[in-house]
């Protein structure tokens, strides 16, 4: 090889580094923001599974004070 070919190796390598290091932080950031809409989706799914155990525990509430009412027969 001459010294033409290794300036055209180097700048050939230069370009697909480049490219490369430009691909890998594309990457981070789309990993970065789909992290992010995962935590919102988890807390959302959160809140609602406290939402639902609530309302559970209002609906066993009222049921075992109908229970109770019809037991005690005070209609």
């Amino acid at each position: 090889m001459n010294e033409n070919d290794y300036k055209t190796l180097i700048i050939t390598y230069q370009q697909k580094s480049f490219d490369l290091f430009s691909q890998v932080i594309a990457l981070e950031a789309k990993l970065t923001t789909s992290n992010q809409f995962i935590e919102s989706l988890m807390k959302q799914v959160n809140d609602l599974n406290s939402e639902l155990e609530s309302l559970k525990s209002k609906n066993k509430k009222t049921s075992s004070k109908i229970s109770d009412s019809l037991n005690s027969e005070e209609f």
